[in-house]
């Protein structure tokens, strides 16, 4: 007789199936000890800003497909608002008070330290980054362990905020595609840098439908985030990666009462989205819940591709993966901005899955099951739970450190430029510190002041940013502000006043003492320039190093010069005066080989910035090629500094030249004749220039005709008689 399921046994079948599918569908993940890994972090992307996360009104097409194809995580928690200190412990897996990067400025990953890169790079693999954004530059070390590292902008640090320096990310996005390209059947790790949601938001036409600007630059974003993955659709690699994509750090909005990041640690500023596509679209569709540190995200992508996870905070997701929980966790995040950059109190913060606290002067505590948003703080009803948690970051975020331990050189040539002491920033007075909550305003009201800086109304700018330090007197981003628009207003006195304020508050900061170094320079004071350089090259070495080497230049040192350039380079191989030195030492000696070779390569690190003009690069190149025969070339190099500069004298004098030795009379007639046009307002000086280079050529006939042309406008000067 046939057996009959019974209606118990069919009603036991249907209750054990989905268990049944579930336990198979969510057995162990393996690892994949053969497999790349491409790891894209977007800039300032907040995860409930997403459709990914729920957000209804942003549009982000390729993002969306990705975490169809991938797993989702719903609560991952960045370790600081700020980039570098956050991109940090995302490449090294350690919490801040453990890598010491602590802001963005100020900070240098240490060597003992080892970063995503140098583990791949011990097992063989290859290992290419791209960034969009001058502070995550090779110089802070953040780069240690990249076989190829393109962080190509370079800009004057002093005219603008570092948020502002940044480039699009369609070249970082080029130049990790053409590593990957490169690698052929060789293993890799890539890590890409986009940009596009940091401020200044600017996004493209297409995307100004969108209910913000930042949400539009947050579609660019995705935009970009499209075109890698379609190259490496093309390349045949996609299915077969293991591809994370990720943010630092979050926006603030005006949520509670920050537009953009840094100071606060709500929701909006560490709550970070995170994609993981494993090879072959294993666990597609999956999220996991439950709190996940920045610090899991590299240690869970080494123990997917095979590799050991030894050294780090953070701990391997790999687990979760196939479970859909992280399990109970709780996350620390810091930051130590307000107190560097305003003389505020630092932030600390301990995150699970219920509650978060925020140690601060009034600390804060908020149900995130019931208040999402963080509006009710709830820390005077739970007692216990703010001890606890309190306790628990007492053991984890350590002292507040200065930005680097000052050496004695260091402090030496502190004292002997009047400044003794760490600063009001270390040792507040009467050991308090404002809490940030209670200043966001004055922040709101920096950010207008620095807004007309950079209008160019200087006057009003003194004016709105003398209120903001008249009760906020340890704002240092206020007082040196202030000292620049009076050196641009021609107020040394006062300038110099302001700049002594900073100093007097944060006696390292680099920025300042390159700022006095330049004006002291210009005011011929050598000595006291060279002193303040030093000081800036202890906290910032690339920059430091390049300004010694060019007060040294100026001082017709060309030998001390050459070494501080060196220098320099040796710390950020992108300073583009620095190569420009070695270039122009080396035309000097008559080593032209050398010279164009250095000129090269400053053209090269110049060339990832708009704008950026480096006078008598191209003529100089172009005198050392003319010197050397290869007259086409040096042909292009004056063409070059004439497009750039068409009043430069020098490049119509080498181009006349170039093309008189050539038999090409008419065209030398033409270059440097074209001076005085190429002038606004041609002088005495512009004359003279035209006539002696023609009577050089040999062109006596010209010569003489604008001998007279000179004589009628200038008739009382003895050149034109």
């Amino acid at each position: 007789m046939a057996w009959r399921p019974t209606v118990q046994w069919l009603r036991r079948a249907a209750v054990m199936a989905p268990l049944l599918a579930t336990a198979c569908s969510r057995g162990e993940v393996r690892t994949w000890p053969e497999a790349s890994v491409v790891l894209v972090s977007i800039d300032t992307l907040r995860a409930d800003r997403l459709p990914l996360y729920g957000y209804a009104r942003g549009r982000t097409p390729h993002l969306d497909r990705l975490g169809r194809e991938g797993i989702v995580f719903d609560d991952v928690i960045s370790h600081v608002p700020l980039t570098l200190p956050a991109h940090a412990s995302m490449l090294t897996g350690l919490l801040p008070p453990k890598h010491a990067v602590r802001d963005n400025v100020g900070f240098r990953l240490g060597e003992a330290h080892r970063t995503l890169a140098e583990r791949f790079k011990e097992k063989g693999a290859s290992t290419g980054g791209a960034v969009s954004a001058y502070v995550l530059r090779s110089a802070t070390g953040i780069a240690r362990g990249f076989d190829s590292y393109d962080d190509a902008l370079v800009v004057d640090v002093s005219s603008q905020s570092l948020g502002a320096l940044q480039r699009d990310g369609a070249v970082a996005v080029e130049s990790v595609l053409r590593f990957v390209a490169a690698q052929g059947p060789k293993r890799f790790f890539a890590f890409v840098h986009l940009y596009e949601p940091h401020s200044p938001w600017s996004p493209p036409e297409r995307f100004r439908d969108l209910p913000s600007p930042y949400d539009g630059d947050v579609s660019h974003a995705d935009e970009y985030l499209g075109r890698l993955l379609s190259g490496l659709r093309t390349a045949g690699l996609y299915d077969k990666l293991i591809l994370a994509v990720t943010s630092d750090h979050g926006e603030g909005l005006r949520d509670h009462g920050e537009e953009e990041h840094g100071i606060f640690l709500y929701r909006e500023a560490v709550h970070v989205p995170l994609v993981l596509r494993l090879p072959g679209g294993v666990r597609a569709g999956t999220r996991v819940a439950g709190p996940v540190a920045q610090v899991d995200l590299p240690a869970t992508l080494l123990d997917l591709a095979g590799l050991p996870v030894d050294g780090m905070d953070g701990i391997s997701l790999r687990g979760a993966l196939a479970s859909g929980n992280a399990g109970a966790r709780t996350v620390y995040s810091e930051t130590l901005y307000p107190r560097y950059h305003f003389g505020w109190n630092d932030l600390y913060s301990a995150t699970e899955a219920r509650f978060r606290f925020i140690e601060a002067p009034r600390p804060e505590l908020y149900d995130r099951q019931r208040d999402p948003s963080e509006k009710v703080n709830r820390a005077s009803e739970r007692p216990q739970a703010v001890a606890s948690m309190t306790a628990w970051l007492r053991g984890v975020k350590g002292g507040v450190t200065a930005p680097e331990a000052v050496d004695a050189e260091t402090r030496e040539k502190l004292q002997a430029l009047g400044y003794v002491g760490s600063g009001a920033l270390a040792n507040p007075p009467g050991g308090e510190l404002a809490d940030p909550k209670d200043k966001i305003g004055a922040y709101e009201e920096l950010k207008r002041g620095l807004a007309l800086r950079r209008e160019g109304r200087d006057a009003e700018a003194v004016e709105q940013l003398r209120k903001v330090v008249a009760s906020n007197p340890l704002m240092t981003d206020a007082w040196e502000s202030i000292a620049l628009c009076l050196v641009r207003l021609g107020r040394d006195r006062e300038s110099f006043a302001a700049f002594e304020k900073v100093l007097e508050i944060d006696p390292l900061r680099p920025d300042t003492h390159m700022a006095l170094a330049r004006l002291y320079a210009f005011d011929g004071k050598t000595d006291l320039a060279v002193k303040h350089a030093e000081v800036a090259a202890g906290k910032e070495p690339g920059r430091g190093f390049e300004i010694l080497a060019q007060l040294l230049m100026d001082a017709r040192r060309p030998t001390d010069a050459v070494a501080y350039a060196r220098r320099s380079l040796a710390v950020d191989p992108q300073r583009v005066m620095s190569h420009f030195i070695l270039g122009a030492v080396a035309r000097l000696q008559g080593r032209c080989e050398e010279a164009v070779l250095a000129f090269a390569k400053a053209a090269a690190a110049s060339s990832g910035t708009k704008g950026t003009i480096i006078r008598s690069l191209h003529f100089q190149r172009g005198d050392c090629l003319a010197r050397l025969g290869r007259e086409a070339e040096a042909e292009r190099e004056f063409q070059a500094e004439l497009e750039a500069l068409p009043a430069s004298a020098e490049a119509r004098i080498g181009l006349a030249m170039l093309y008189r030795s050539q038999g090409r009379d008419e065209a030398a007639r033409l270059a440097i004749t074209g001076l005085v046009a190429a002038e606004k307002a041609p002088t005495a000086e512009t004359y003279w220039t035209v006539v002696r280079t023609l009577g050089v050529l040999g062109d006596r006939e010209a010569a003489l005709a604008w001998t007279g042309r000179a004589r009628s406008r200038y008739p009382a000067d003895p050149r034109f008689r």
